[in-house]
């Protein structure tokens, strides 16, 4: 595959999902495109909007929130494997509805404190909600405000 038929695969994919940097420069390499040819496949990606590595980010961030209902450090743990900036992802995190965040966080201690019906021990119960939240990357300083309020 030359350099021109990797741009128009590129940019027929990009057209169909967002994608990162790191992602078109991870297929580039699959596809056997030199490191020189990716460089300016990637460039021209960028100039021309196809890739754009905050609208990623946000698209990605709202998505998790929303969907997966993961919490802020799960989200930046998944962004930082996948090499996007910290700055990036804190202007991504600027997007997120602060009052939906915590609703959110709310509805699955809620659904998962009803799951626990054979937990007797208050504490021993706020340990596991708490495990169970920290696991889905909610901070836990929110995750005891919420827990306070519940209990």
């Amino acid at each position: 595959m030359d350099k021109k038929q990797a741009l128009n695969k590129a940019m027929a994919l990009c057209a169909r999902k967002e994608y990162s940097e790191s992602d078109i420069r991870a297929k580039l390499k699959i596809w056997g495109i030199e490191p020189n040819d990716t460089d300016l496949v990637v460039a021209e990606l960028v100039k021309q909007k196809f890739i754009d590595d905050l609208r990623y980010t946000i698209a990605y961030v709202r998505d998790k929130v929303r969907f997966n209902q993961w919490g802020r450090i799960k989200i930046r743990y998944m962004l930082s494997a996948g090499k996007i900036s910290h700055s990036i992802i804190d202007q991504a995190f600027e997007h997120i509805d602060e009052d939906s965040y915590a609703d959110t966080l709310k509805l699955l201690l809620q659904k998962k404190s009803r799951e626990m019906k054979r937990e007797t021990n208050p504490y021993a119960k706020k340990q596991k909600l708490v495990k169970f939240a920290q696991g889905r990357g909610f901070e836990i300083d929110l995750v005891l405000r919420e827990l306070q309020e519940l209990m």
